[in-house]
């Protein structure tokens, strides 16, 4: 944190917009807490009193005042102008509920993504910023599936219950409020003009090692599924490819979907009481799914 925090603070005091700057911090033992002190009152200090990864910001977005929030990592540096290009969609158009940025490596030349297309692929859902073709979209405004980092309207995060701990330790929460946003009529919005640096997954690979992360990954897809999905076809294809890619996944030596299926399996009541309140709020088919799908 002590190396990107200063692109922050660059950033806020060279935006267009008022702007202020605060660090949440999810119950951290180093000395993050120190670096912020350092900056006296240029930057703020949030506590957590435990770490809730992207959930902290539920806790924290009613507490603040602003309309729009900008939530980013603390392994991202920024360029000193992505701010704006962040806040102008949400003046021109009522209906936006998050715009992300385009993100580079820290090497500052590689993309890393955020202009994220997805859909289901032999019965499973799938989401990618290396779609065919996603060179040619990287420095083009667009709407995006999912993103874990980027400025949102705070009262359509509130209004969503912002993200589910239903994801936690994390992965696939940005791809579930951004589907939810959809489902309301509300867009998601790549912006290339404004661009941040990045090394995506080090933390997670840092935690829960590679095979690991995957596990996670594909528990938390089969959990999405299950909460969120409501096409008969594509929950029919479901039921019918997913016994042979449990058993391919055990037999071929990489069983990190068959793990992640079996620990997804106890969660089904929370993921079906989720998705009952999207049907009794009439969010569950309001947009069709392939809609989201093919729009983005």
């Amino acid at each position: 944190m002590s190396k990107n925090l200063p692109t922050f603070v660059e950033a806020v005091e060279k935006a267009g917009f008022p702007s202020r700057l605060s660090v949440i911090d999810n119950a951290s033992a180093d000395k993050s807490r120190r670096v912020v002190e350092s900056w006296g009152g240029r930057v703020g200090w949030i506590p957590m009193k435990e770490n809730r990864v992207l959930c902290a910001y539920n806790e924290v977005a009613p507490t603040l005042e602003e309309d729009l929030l900008v939530f980013m990592n603390n392994d991202i540096a920024v360029d000193p102008g992505f701010l704006d290009p962040l806040i102008r969609p949400f003046l021109a158009d009522k209906d936006v509920f998050f715009v992300t940025p385009k993100c580079l490596s820290h090497d500052r030349i590689t993309y890393e993504g955020n202009k994220t297309r997805g859909g289901v692929r032999y019965g499973v859902y799938w989401a990618s910023c290396r779609y065919p073709g996603y060179r040619e979209g990287i420095d083009t405004p667009s709407l995006t599936l999912q993103g874990g980092f980027g400025a949102f309207d705070k009262k359509k995060f509130l209004e969503l219950g912002g993200y589910d701990p239903l994801y936690l330790p994390g992965r696939l929460e940005d791809a579930d409020i951004c589907f939810r946003a959809y489902k309301r009529g509300w867009k998601c919005l790549y912006q290339p003009e404004s661009v941040v640096f990045h090394e995506g997954g080090v933390s997670f690979h840092r935690a829960f090692g590679r095979k690991g992360t995957l596990v996670i990954n594909w528990r938390n897809t089969f959990l999405f599924m299950w909460k969120n999905l409501s096409d008969w076809t594509i929950l029919a294809g479901f039921l019918f490819w997913i016994p042979a890619r449990a058993s391919y996944s055990l037999v071929s030596g990489k069983p990190e979907l068959a793990i992640g299926l079996f620990q997804a399996l106890p969660l089904i009541p929370e993921a079906l009481r989720r998705r009952a309140k999207l049907k009794a709020g009439g969010f569950l088919r309001s947009v069709p799914d392939k809609t989201i799908f093919g729009s983005v």
